[in-house]
């Protein structure tokens, strides 16, 4: 005769439901200025170009405490204009490279 089990009881957890479904603290926030470091992660670039808009003055800047801060919004501001010019020719280099 083959062994019968008894069904074991899964025990039900019930979470209590949510007060709102509204969220008062947004869940990640975005800061409104970077450092020159940030700013170089946030356009995909080097520091030494984030530098060079600075010192061309092409994109705002300004002291926050102990450190140069640029506006994101400035930085938005930057790469929509460059979107909206037409692309350059880039130069041709192939007199670099001798031929084989």
């Amino acid at each position: 005769m083959p062994i019968q089990r008894k069904p074991t009881a899964v025990p039900v957890v019930s979470m209590p439901a949510p007060a709102s479904t509204e969220r008062s603290v947004p869940v990640c926030i975005i800061p409104r200025t970077m450092t020159i470091l940030d700013a170089s992660k946030y356009l995909s670039t080097t520091t030494w170009q984030i530098e060079e808009l600075l010192r061309k003055n092409v994109v705002p800047s300004f002291i926050l405490g102990q450190r140069r801060v640029i506006d994101r919004l400035d930085l938005d501001r930057f790469v929509d204009q460059k979107k909206t010019e037409p692309p350059r020719k880039l130069e041709d280099r192939s007199r670099n490279f001798k031929a084989a």
